[in-house]
């Protein structure tokens, strides 16, 4: 037996020494694609894809552009916040489903981000990476990476924009005859009388008595403006790179007062971005990057009170406006005083020339990452230490008067409503929503190659706290992971991972968990077989199986812990006296822990045509345990206390994703394109549900999609008495009668209740895709984007006084089965309740983006010394299907109704390299 010098055992020493320690995100140079010995499920954006699908947030530019990533709008457009929600691959638990988002290395929100700030994103899909972050990762893991300096390259640019927005839904509303008919018509089938003469509206002879007015014309504008200016350089030598970044951004709200009137007339939102991200080669091997990162932003809108933010003034001064009915009041009285009644106080001209409430946010973001090239010892092995800080505030002031509205009563007297003070006060203070995080990694990679052996080794040691505001504890994560890779001829592949994670969050000794993983690759095109065969370019297997956590399981802070509260005081003595007691909450349940997603992905990448057309496609299946459920549906309310939730339910979700992209250069003509899809299904196994009798089965979720829409299934309406009759059930929801949704008595009880609701549809679209098409010739360039999703349903009830109501409503037995609308009611709440009557299947089709721009020639900007000038147009999200009944958003189906409305964008822009 031969013994090993010392040097060589110090090389194994430090090899394994490597595998305990090294930064979560990985130094960005890590950052995979799916290149030869990736055998993970990984999907990447570039600079260019970003800059073109976003206007004014990166979250616009994830909308159909990563395979696996839904993109869902939570509503309507607000400013400077998360206008979208995100799920990877589907939905697998019943809590939070959104995945971890990391801006180099670090968490960070990205609503306020510039999108020409950022490099790339990749998102991480599958267990092989997954496990990495432990009781974080089971919904996915998103990596931005932020623009850095060149040494090869100096450049500077700026990009100006200008442009328009306008609604992209915006509902119609009943004039002052439609509405006062529908309200006569709703209180003559409740058997009360008319109280309007709809005549009156039609040619009133006293605009003040019948007012007809239109405040949704009068006080929105048809279109606003969006201002964009940006100014990035970079460059540098070997030794130090930079990248910086200035850009303002201004969109303008729909609010307006007539052109005779003063006052507040807009909401707005302005925002200034700045970064500068620094990499220097310090000498002897160590190398620093440092990024800073701070956002201001403004917004304002008119006042409501101390407690209302902008987006919800925003929203609510929206729906006073489509909601108000138009004969409410007139707007001025004779005496040109406000209108308005006791119940509707909220005259527009008041509220809009009130006061105003201005909100500034202020995030500072920091990274700095130290890095130590260790080749004198072992070639391809490095250590780093990474620290990184963020810091987020708002804060809010507004300046305000309050209004009275006078209503004219019929002896020419006025009735005030409300305190009429001219006075200005001002209020002030910090917003809900601080947040201080701070992350520290430490840990080494080793990147070596021996003959036809790869090995790729990574190991760190990570802490992450997130300290709020109020008197609340911190929340912290702490672990370590590891990952090693190898690679034996550029053919077989194999990496294991693994973290062992903890959270604060749960009990003292029952904080830490470990996930591991194991993946395969296979290579073929690397096979003696296929190596010479000139028609393929790259084709490779992959398959991953591993164990990854979700922590925001929707539990709550400190489970474990039982809660006490002052409350529930008693009087004795003479005379009477108070004592202050206490009571005891929701008791403690020790053994909540996080939810536990096992992750199998099988996956092919293909290259040919001389890789101009890649294709890759994946099959995922996962299962997810542990899911807390309510333990009040299998423990009798007998115990007479509150009870905990606690981890007992289960998940599948499966399905397929793939994307196929092709591109090619003729001559002077260069073409791309490329589509993505993912199908995905998920399933719940079990949540320790309520027990149903025998003849009450389709009640449960089980068996259904996280996402379904419980209600009744309709059969058409009721047309007259004799038919309710022959039906034989009653509503516990009001008195039957014709012009009423006629529902299945599914349990035969004869009474129709929640117990005669099932599942219905699935919210949740489960095939979603993405498709791109680009062109460039002789200067001009053409870029098309659009995304769509399919096998989902619409459940949204028209409003009673909408202008669908009023046309399809069911008036009499003539109107049958065929009535769209039920008959109108006030008393009764049965034809309001979640049914298949109002049942839509989804269907999306987008166009999100549309750019044409010319590039003009070098011969010309060389003249007034400019390396290139660029001129585009763009129209974003200028063309999407809508619901059929009211032409509602399939995403944002109360945006432009009782929502502030979800906007498209024209502009036009300029961008110049110096």
């Amino acid at each position: 037996m031969k013994y090993m010098n010392n040097n060589r055992i110090r090389q194994i020493i430090l090899v394994c020494v490597s595998c305990l320690f090294t930064l979560q995100a990985k130094a960005e140079e890590e950052l995979k694609t799916r290149d030869d010995y990736v055998t993970s499920a990984i999907s990447s954006i570039d600079a260019v894809t970003i800059e073109k699908n976003a206007v004014s947030q990166v979250e616009e530019a994830l909308n159909g552009t990563i395979p696996g990533l839904y993109s869902i709008s939570n509503g309507g457009q607000k400013f400077s916040t998360a206008n979208y929600l995100f799920y990877l691959r589907g939905k697998a638990t019943t809590a939070d489903n959104s995945p971890l988002v990391l801006v180099d290395g670090i968490d960070s929100d990205i609503y306020l981000l510039d999108p020409q700030e950022i490099e790339s994103i990749t998102v991480l899909k599958d267990a092989a990476e997954l496990s990495l972050y432990g009781l974080r990762g089971a919904n996915g893991v998103v990596l931005i990476k932020t623009k850095q300096g060149s040494a090869s390259r100096n450049f500077m640019r700026v990009d100006l924009r200008m442009g328009e927005q306008r609604p992209a839904v915006l509902a119609d509303k009943l004039n002052a005859y439609q509405y006062t008919t529908l309200y006569n018509e709703g209180n003559r089938n409740d058997g009360i009388p008319p109280i309007y003469n709809p005549d009156n509206y039609l040619n009133p002879t006293d605009i003040y008595r019948y007012p007809d007015t239109h405040l949704k014309d009068d006080f929105l504008r048809e279109r606003t403006m969006y201002n964009y200016y940006n100014f990035t350089a970079g460059g540098g030598n070997e030794i130090a790179q930079y990248f910086a970044l200035l850009s303002y951004s201004r969109q303008d709200g729909l609010f307006a007062l007539p052109d005779d009137l003063t006052g507040l007339n807009q909401t707005h939102d302005e925002r200034y971005n700045f970064r500068t991200n620094v990499q220097i080669d310090l000498g002897k091997g160590f190398h620093l990057q440092t990024n800073i990162s701070a956002i201001y932003d403004d917004r304002r809108s008119p006042w409501r009170n101390t407690s209302t933010d902008v987006n919800t003034t925003r929203n609510y001064i929206f729906q006073s406006l489509m909601t108000t009915p138009a004969n409410a009041y007139p707007l001025n009285n004779p005496d040109g005083s406000l209108g308005g009644t006791s119940e509707y106080r909220d005259n527009p001209i008041g509220m809009l020339q009130a006061g105003e409430r201005a909100e500034n946010t202020r995030k500072l973001t920091a990274n700095v990452l130290l890095k130590k090239n260790l080749d004198e010892w072992i070639k391809g092995l490095s250590i780093f230490a990474q620290y990184g800080f963020e810091n987020y505030n708002a804060y809010y002031k507004g300046s305000y008067t309050s209004f009275a509205v006078y209503q004219l009563k019929d002896d020419g007297t006025y009735e005030q409503y409300g305190a009429n003070d001219t006075k200005v006060s001002y209020s002030g203070d910090q917003m809900p929503g601080y947040y201080s995080d701070m992350t520290f990694n430490i840990g080494t990679d080793l990147n070596r190659t021996f003959g036809k052996h790869l090995l790729k080794a990574s190991a760190w040691y990570n802490q992450y706290s997130s300290s709020v505001g109020g008197d609340v504890p911190s929340y912290k994560w702490m672990g370590a992971s590891a990952q090693v890779l190898y690679g034996f001829d550029k053919r077989y592949f194999a990496q294991l991972s693994a973290s062992y994670q903890g959270s604060n969050n749960y009990l003292r000794g029952e904080r830490y968990g470990f996930f591991p993983s194991f993946s395969l690759g296979w290579q073929i095109s690397e096979e003696k077989i296929l190596k010479e065969n000139q028609a393929i370019d790259f084709l490779k297997l992959r398959a991953s199986l591993g164990l990854a956590g979700n922590d925001r399981t929707g539990g709550g802070r400190f489970m474990y812990r039982q809660a006490y509260y002052n409350g529930n005081g008693y009087g004795f003595g003479n005379p009477n006296g108070t004592s202050q007691g206490s009571y005891e909450g929701t008791l403690g349940n020790p053994d909540a822990t996080w939810e536990k997603a096992m992750l199998t992905n099988i996956g092919i990448d293909f290259r040919t045509l001389k890789n101009s057309l890649s294709i890759s496609a994946n099959y995922f299946y996962e299962k997810r345990k542990d899911i807390l459920v309510n333990q009040s549906n299998v423990v009798s309310s007998i115990v007479g206390i509150q009870l905990p939730q606690f981890n007992g339910g289960i998940i599948r979700n499966q399905g397929v994703e793939g994307d196929v992209n092709y591109s090619k250069v003729l001559g002077n003509i260069s073409f791309y394109s490329g589509v993505n899809v993912l199908y995905a299904q998920n399933k719940v196994i079990d949540l320790k549900e309520v027990n149903y009798p025998e003849n009450e089965n389709y009640r449960y979720r089980k068996g259904h999609p996280v996402d379904v829409i419980f209600g009744f299934v309709a059969d058409g309406v009721y047309n007259s008495q004799e038919e309710i009759r022959e039906h034989g059930v009653v509503s516990s929801f009001g008195q039957l009668s014709p012009g009423d949704i006629k529902y299945i008595d599914l349990n035969g009880d004869g009474i129709i209740n929640s117990a005669d609701q099932k599942p219905i549809g699935n919210a949740l679209p489960e095939l979603i895709y993405g498709i791109y098409a680009g062109l460039e010739v002789k200067g001009f360039d053409l870029y098309v984007h659009a995304e769509g999703s399919e096998n989902f349903k619409l459940n949204v009830r028209p409003e009673q006084f909408s202008t669908y109501a009023y046309n399809n409503r069911w008036t009499d037995a003539s109107s049958g089965n065929s009535a769209l609308y039920p008959r109108l009611s006030f008393a009764s709440e049965h034809n309001l309740q979640s049914s298949s009557f109002w049942l839509t299947k989804g269907h999306l089709v987008r166009l999100s983006t549309i750019e044409l721009g010319y590039t003009l020639p070098s011969l010309w900007t060389q003249k007034i010394s400019l390396s290139k000038i660029r001129l585009y147009m763009r129209l974003h999200n200028f063309f999407s299907t809508t619901e059929g009944r009211e032409g509602r958003d399939f995403e944002a189906v109360y945006a432009g109704f009782t929502q502030y409305p979800a906007m498209k964008t024209a502009l036009v822009g300029i961008s110049i390299n110096l």
